[in-house]
């Protein structure tokens, strides 16, 4: 029972050491009558959509699918201009008026921006087809997101990487007050399990190692076709 009761508690552990603000479900219809959604709405797709991909709003239409269709289009747009100017910092995005089983209705697209988090007034995210109010960790791992580096080895958490200490690059055994090569000399398969703005933690040969961001150098393993990990001293 014990030993159950550690697995799950290991179990949680990992989801919360890989969870990011980013979720598949980036698509959302609105009626005419949700503008008063618009804008927390906008806030959570910006600051929920992967880079390279692009979350869609289409006004009009209903969950089902179904048509309602906007009354007047342009002047659609124009509101959803002026949702988007509240936002800060500013999001990436454009709209589209477009017409579907005879009834004119508008498209919204909102892509990653590199600023997150964006607010508008709070900072939303989307959890599954919900805008939620974003927590503090999950706050902060939008601010850690803003670095480079922490976004594309975000982008590699749960998958396999090869890392590599700098050459003379060693770590001290204080049990038995010597060193030796960092992952044990040469390049080593990994995978990374957590990053955030002060350090990268990745599983090697079923050991745990967390190394600061600032001592990262990122690549390309050309064999391997996945990200390379850089360790220097």
């Amino acid at each position: 029972m014990a030993e159950l009761l550690r697995s799950k508690c290991f179990a949680k552990e990992d989801r919360a050491m890989t969870e990011l603000p980013w979720e598949d479900a980036l698509l959302e219809r609105k009626l005419e009558a949700d503008q008063k959604d618009f804008l927390k709405t906008f806030v959570a797709f910006a600051n929920s959509v992967r880079p390279g991909h692009t979350a869609v709003v289409l006004i009009g239409e209903k969950n089902d699918g179904s048509v309602q269709g906007v009354s007047n289009p342009d002047e659609m747009q124009m509101k959803v201009r002026r949702e988007c100017d509240k936002i800060y910092p500013d999001i990436v995005w454009r709209s589209t008026a477009y017409v579907k089983d005879g009834k004119p209705c508008v498209r919204v697209e909102i892509e990653y921006s590199g600023d997150t988090p964006h607010f508008g007034g709070k900072a939303w995210i989307r959890r599954n087809s919900e805008s939620i109010q974003a927590s503090d960790e999950m706050f902060q791992r939008l601010i850690d997101l803003r670095s480079s580096a922490v976004r594309e080895l975000a982008m590699w958490v749960g998958k396999e990487v090869f890392v590599a200490g700098d050459e003379g690059s060693v770590e001290w055994d204080e049990r038995r007050h010597v060193g030796h090569p960092r992952f044990g000399g040469g390049t080593k398969k990994a995978h990374l399990i957590f990053v955030n703005g002060f350090w990268a933690t990745f599983k090697i040969e079923n050991q745990i190692k967390s190394e600061p961001i600032e001592k990262l150098l990122l690549s390309w393993h050309e064999e391997g076709k996945c990200l390379k990990v850089l360790v220097k001293r």
